[in-house]
């Protein structure tokens, strides 16, 4: 019984890890952060002499090329983290570096300030929180088998795929009910962005995206680390004790 409530933890937690990441997707990549990175671009450029055209054509196209640098990373490394999570069983030290790099990075979005001075160092940020994310979701597959046979893996996958899509779901609509910024109200009922704490006139209740995603996920994460525990490699212990087996 203690063996069946402890996976039962382990799938709970595992789980979460979807909830926790999917704002970034959703606010960052596809909702707010990103729309938002375009137009302060191509105000920038516009305000350096472009015309409006080309300024929109240049500000699609450096978001565009932030995410095929920040893919093509997540394709390399990705690899190579996959293939040392699989032979040493190693995963939880790195999720953990992954995921401090990824709410360091996510926060600083904070500051992609309106006159677009900012841009590059966001474009930067976001792509490394972007990469970081991506190698934590190799580093929690690989952990997936352990959670059962081939049909229960595939319950647990979709199980955390559609709580992911709930969360994301849930961090847009408390994004545009009580964040982003339209004319300075928010966007869907109205109000004074973040409750009147936040300067619509620099667009802080739509910058409040970055810590948004930083604070959502450092939360939602802990279920993970919590009750997900790797299990112990004891051929690889029996290998380092005795080199002489192969």
């Amino acid at each position: 019984m203690p063996i069946e409530l402890n996976l039962k933890k382990r799938v709970r937690g595992w789980v979460m890890f979807d909830w926790a990441t999917q704002p970034l997707y959703t606010l960052g990549l596809t909702f707010i952060f990103g729309p938002y990175f375009v137009s302060v671009s191509a105000e920038y450029f516009f305000n350096i002499g472009q015309d409006q055209a080309s300024a929109n054509a240049n500000a699609q196209q450096i978001w565009a090329w932030g995410q095929a640098v920040a893919g093509l990373l997540v394709a390399f490394i990705g690899v190579l983290a996959g293939s040392y999570a699989d032979s040493t069983g190693c995963r939880t030290p790195w999720l953990w570096a992954t995921s401090v790099v990824f709410v360091i990075c996510s926060w600083m979005l904070w500051y992609m300030v309106p006159d677009g001075s900012t841009m590059w160092s966001s474009l930067i940020f976001f792509s490394i929180a972007f990469v970081a994310i991506e190698l934590a979701v190799v580093f929690t597959n690989a952990v997936l088998p352990s959670l059962g046979d081939h049909r229960a893996v595939g319950e647990i996958s979709g199980t955390g795929l559609a709580l992911g899509y709930a969360g994301g779901v849930l961090s847009l609509i408390i994004m545009l009910f009580f964040f982003f910024d339209d004319g300075g109200k928010t966007f869907l009922i109205g109000l004074d962005p973040g409750f009147g704490l936040l300067d619509p006139e620099a667009r802080e209740g739509t910058r409040a995206v970055g810590p948004l995603i930083s604070i959502w996920f450092a939360v939602f994460i802990v279920p993970y680390f919590m009750w997900v525990r790797e299990k112990k490699r004891l051929k690889l212990k029996a290998a380092f004790a005795n080199p002489s087996v192969s």
